[in-house]
This record gives structure tokens, sequence and C-alpha cells, in this order.
């Protein structure tokens, strides 16, 4: 149970400056190029994880 509180914090300290960084992006060009880095920088990490988990599931399964 520990491990999830870890991984939420790890996650809310990622996620804030990324928001912070989509925001400044999307004022300063379009709101389409905000949203588009903001799927990018958050979609990306979240793909990764759910490859990793599903691999490391496969292994630890057989």
């Amino acid at each position: 149970m520990g491990f999830l509180y870890l991984a939420f914090f790890a996650a809310f300290l990622y996620l804030v400056p990324v928001a912070l960084l989509c925001r400044k992006v999307a004022i300063r060009t379009t709101a389409k190029m905000g949203w588009t880095m903001a799927s990018l920088l958050i979609g990306f990490p979240v793909i990764l994880l759910v490859i990793g988990g599903v691999v490391d599931a496969k292994r630890a399964a057989s």
C-alpha cells in the first residue's frame, strides 16, 4: 500500500509542472498546441507504464 502512495505522490510531482508548462505553451502559441503537448507529456509515460506492467505480469505468470 505504501508503494501506491509513493506512486501517486510521484505522479502529482510530475503532473503539476507539466500542466503549468502546457498552459504556458497554450498561452504563447495556440490552445491546440498546448493540448498536443499535454497529451504527449501525460499519455506517453502512461503508455510506457502500462506496457511495462503487462510485460512484468507476463514474466511473473510464467
